[in-house]
């Protein structure tokens, strides 16, 4: 599945600024749309915790995202706007191996590249032809485009904040098609908004952290004078995928991804990587035990009733979906 972003605002020391927060395929759409008229996140290795509730899987996940978008096309639907259904990625395939850190599979990233964190121009340049959601909002007058972006967003009205972990506090109105959504499939949109954001936080401190760990950073110059030998001199992972960017021909996504991997095993930063990640994951999911409990039993809890209204929605596609994992 594509992973997707956009932003919301953010405040740090009274100073609005601007965060990325992950969103829902339809959310995006919407989002680019309605802006512009007016895409990595990608998988995190954990140890399984004995103590928290087990992660939801990605396909799981997937199926949470499937229904919120569902439900959100559904309350717009009531609000007067009768949203196509967003089309399919542009490339699926096996799940990639764990990345946030390095990619670190020579023979997955032979195969696949980077999975569908990357697409040819050709997928690309399918993926702008067919923009349904994006040729409805813009077909919308300014001032129905207007009432399509307050009946989704919720104007700003009833807004409530969290503070994340790494310092920054998020907001969000509990009102409109997205909160909706989530309040309808989760049971509670306040616990879930402030139980989702603070376990995707404490993910991304936890990476933060890591990334700046001695251990890791010593490792890290290994691999960069790995790359710069193979032709590619990039100081990080990260900065080796953003001169990629998000669309490539496919041998040189290949190219980039193999050279990544191939330098992660034999620099040792692929063993540094899982050891630092691990442990502080570890370290900030126990700080913030109470909420990554609380959104890791409400993504499992909500499980039943997203299968109940993807298979409602489109019962032909749900099917084919679940023969296909058999």
């Amino acid at each position: 599945m594509d992973t997707l972003k956009a932003t919301d605002d953010v405040r740090v020391g009274g100073d609005l600024m601007r965060r990325s927060a992950v969103l829902s395929p339809l959310s995006l759409l919407l989002f680019a749309t309605l802006t512009a008229c007016g895409p990595g996140d990608v998988a995190v290795l954990a140890a399984p915790d004995a103590a928290l509730p087990r992660q939801a899987t990605a396909g799981e996940l997937a199926m949470l995202s499937r229904a919120e978008d569902i439900l959100e096309r559904r309350c717009m639907a009531r609000a007067g706007f009768h949203l196509p259904a967003a089309p399919e990625p542009a490339r699926t395939g096996p799940q990639p191996p764990p990345m946030a850190l390095v990619l670190a599979d020579v023979p997955w990233a032979r195969e696949h590249g980077y999975g569908s964190r990357v697409r040819t121009p050709e997928e690309t340049a399918r993926l702008r032809a067919n923009d349904p959601v994006g040729d409805y909002v813009r077909a919308l007058s300014p001032q129905r485009r207007a009432k399509a972006l307050r009946a989704w967003q919720g104007g700003g009205v009833d807004t409530i904040e969290v503070t994340l972990p790494g310092g920054t506090t998020t907001g969000r109105s509990t009102r409109g098609c997205t909160s909706e959504a989530r309040g309808e499939l989760y049971g509670d949109f306040r616990v879930w908004f402030g139980a989702d954001a603070v376990d995707r936080g404490a993910t991304a401190l936890a990476m933060s952290r890591a990334q700046a760990d001695p251990a890791y950073t010593k490792a890290l110059r290994r691999w960069s004078d790995c790359v710069a030998g193979r032709g590619l001199p990039h100081e990080s992972p990260q900065g080796l995928r953003a001169a990629l960017g998000d669309s490539a021909p496919a041998s040189k996504e290949a190219e980039y991804a193999v050279t990544e991997a191939a330098c992660a095993v034999d620099s040792g930063l692929a063993e540094v990587a899982v050891e630092v990640e691990e442990r502080h994951l570890a370290d900030v999911r126990e700080r913030y035990r109470a909420d990554v409990t609380n959104a890791r039993r409400m993504r499992l809890a909500a499980l039943p009733k997203a299968e109940r209204i993807v298979r409602d929605e489109d019962p032909s596609r749900h099917n084919t979906q679940k023969r296909g994992t058999r």
